[in-house]
């Protein structure tokens, strides 16, 4: 049972109001909804906070790896730890290379909150058949509770690599079941656990209620299908879940099946890094969302309703920006070097990289100058109210190179103008919104994996994070909104510069009404002059406090609705105010998961007029909670007009 007052489970994908969202039209319950009038006082308050590293402190001195997810496991109130290293098709022997951990936040003895490892004691990495030695292979986690029984279980994801079958240890994804003190035990066998003769790299997942029947579902998707030989991932899947922990694939009746071929026409697959899900065209239903890899096009899925999709990643320019640029691509020059009097080679720029041998082995006529291939590097998409309309809009967080040129999609903000349920963005110009990337040299690379975001200094306004990793001059980039709606990088300035920062959780761990930061370190290419292991670190944050804030746990009836009530969607009216907010399941690459708790900055404001819950059922039902006190958590409970405030 639950230790402290009342429970709920949600995932935040924190979505935040500016000042330019005082005020529209719409239902209450909307995103538009008119703030209540209430207390004078001014929602945004001061800005900016400081971040102190307190790895030691904190219990996290040793603990190594780079996909990190957050969420209160045991039910005790404060958000846990689940994290894996990047290592593939690797077992963890006991005493030897602990590849997986779970990590309980406790009480310090000495006062405060520390980790404690809990990793064999959990259960959740347990062998399918029983090992006493060995820890099943695992290399992600997308944590909700499955089973509607009031705490989170856990779909652990596999990553097999096939093409090299003889390091398969034979593991494959699991669901995992909670006893609601943080010890799992092993679902049946269902379809989200393919049989051995499938070699399934397991890249990414998200659970979402598709089609509102009160059950959570699993979204997963792949790798290339064979990395170096074909241009194909594995063919993303969505289980629909029975409301048990068993999981049957619908990806067919869904409307979610890809093709070997029909790359210029977008209906192949695609290997993929990250899937995100959250309701685009604001009718309630989510939609689900694949990050592409290898300049492939993204594909956005929109639900029509009930559980049926169409991808519409082209025409709402989710899939790739419209620039087809290749002529200042250094591939493509080499490639001109020996093929001068081609028409797309006519007076082109001689390459400043050394090519490769022969010149033209890195360009193919015919593919490389197509459209399919000329998108992004796409690892992560966010998915937030940046602009405070109500509507929510993107980040994706991508890789990208100088030789590619101008044709490679950057990291970038799309903003969400969609409209009479067509789904469409604005791909916002980086020097306009402030998303610029430090280059300190010509030859520079943008290592952008992860990005998640939050209101870090409690001011009102959404600001996010972009973990950058694996090149030179890459680090943690801290992406702060200014009252005018744009943003500025202060990741050095707020203590948050994190160098090669590879994983990425954010969770109030001390409940102290701020939110804290848990980082990885990466190691691949330069970045292991730097760090010798993928140490994770601890940012506490000691500057927020000044400010207001009011934390929401939601809870959903478990029949009508998912008890994590992921797809809710939150409106708080606080000083003339909307600050709007959606709860999600994991998002990005390999399990980016937050705690399951809405955290909203109400800068100088001491209490908050209203908030209204439109719950994630075919009735889209609303519940309304007035006069909650400033610097509180909640339990909301779908069907209860109380909020019922939590004492730690």
């Amino acid at each position: 049972m639950p230790k402290y007052v009342t429970v709920a489970f949600a995932m935040s994908s924190v979505l935040l109001c500016f000042s330019a969202c005082s005020g529209g039209s719409g239902a209450p319950g909307d995103a538009g909804a008119t703030a209540e009038a209430g207390e004078a006082c001014d929602p945004h308050g001061t800005s900016g906070t400081t971040y102190v590293d307190s790895t030691a402190a904190w219990g996290l001195a040793g603990v190594t790896g780079n996909r990190i997810a957050s969420a209160d496991l045991d039910g005790d109130g404060y958000p846990d730890l689940i994290i894996h290293a990047i290592d593939s098709n690797e077992r963890t022997t006991l005493g030897t290379n602990q590849l997986v951990w779970v990590l309980m936040n406790r009480p310090n003895g000495s006062g405060g909150r520390m980790f404690v490892d809990a990793t064999v004691d959990s259960g959740l990495f347990q062998v399918r058949g029983g090992s006493t030695t060995q820890l099943r292979s695992s290399q992600l986690a997308s944590i909700g509770d499955v089973d509607n029984d009031g705490d989170l279980d856990v779909f652990t994801g596999t990553y097999v690599d096939p093409t090299n079958p003889t390091t398969d240890p034979g593991d494959r994804s699991e669901i995992m079941l909670n006893d609601g003190t943080g010890h799992f035990t092993l679902a049946p066998i269902s379809d989200p656990h393919p049989p051995l003769t499938d070699l399934w790299p397991t890249s990414a997942a998200t659970m979402a209620d598709v089609d509102h029947d009160g059950k959570l579902d699993l979204f997963v998707a792949f790798w290339y299908a064979y990395y170096g030989e074909t241009y194909n991932g594995v063919q993303a899947q969505l289980y629909h879940g029975a409301g048990d922990g068993t999981f049957e694939s619908i990806t067919s009746k869904a409307g979610l099946t890809t093709t070997a071929n029909g790359f210029a026409q977008g209906t192949s697959t695609r290997p993929a890094y990250g899937v995100t899900s959250c309701d685009i065209d604001g009718d309630g239903y989510p939609e689900l969302m694949v990050s592409a890899y290898g300049r492939q096009w993204n594909q956005l899925y929109q639900n029509d309703g009930t559980g049926n999709f169409t991808d519409v990643g082209m025409p709402s320019t989710f899939a790739a920006d419209a620039d087809l640029h290749y002529a200042d691509n250094q591939f493509f020059l080499c490639y001109c070097t020996l093929h001068a009097t081609e028409a797309d080679c006519a007076g082109v720029a001689a390459p400043e990289v050394e090519c490769p041998t022969p010149a033209d082995a890195d360009w193919a006529p015919g593919v490389s100058d197509q459209p399919w291939q000329l998108g992004g590097n796409n690892f992560s998409t966010y998915c937030g109210d940046l602009d405070g309309d109500g509507n929510l809009d993107l980040v994706n967080a991508e890789i990208r190179h100088w030789w590619a040129g101008e044709s490679a999609d950057p990291s970038q903000i799309l903003k969400n103008t969609s409209s009479g349920g067509s789904i469409s963005f604005q791909r916002l110009d980086d020097a306009t919104t402030g998303l610029l990337w430090p280059h300190a040299s010509v030859d520079w690379d943008e290592g952008g994996i992860m990005v998640s975001g939050g209101d870090l200094d409690n001011d009102g306004r959404e600001d996010f994070i972009i973990a950058a990793s694996d090149y030179d001059n890459q680090f943690g980039l801290v992406f702060h909104q200014k009252p005018d709606g744009t943003f500025e990088e202060v990741g050095a300035q707020w203590g948050l510069h994190h160098p090669c920062m590879s994983g990425l959780t954010i969770a109030d761990f001390d409940r102290d009404g701020d939110l804290d930061v848990v980082v990885g370190s990466g190691t691949a290419r330069t970045c292991s002059s730097i760090w010798k292991t993928n140490e994770v670190h601890f940012y506490e944050n000691t500057g927020a406090k000044g400010q207001g804030w009011v934390q929401l746990r939601l809870v959903g009836d478990g029949a009508t609705t998912n008890t994590s009530a992921f797809g809710a969607r939150v409106t708080l009216a606080a000083g003339g105010t909307n600050i709007v907010k959606e709860l999600q399941g994991s998002h990005g690459t390999f399990g980016e998961q937050n705690d399951t708790v809405l955290s909203f900055g109400v800068g100088a404001c001491t209490s908050v007029d209203s908030v209204t819950v439109r719950w994630p059922n075919q009735a889209l039902s609303t519940d309304t909670y007035t006069s909650l006190a400033a610097g509180k958590m909640y339990d909301l409970h779908m069907g209860d007009p109380v909020a019922h405030p939590i004492a730690f």
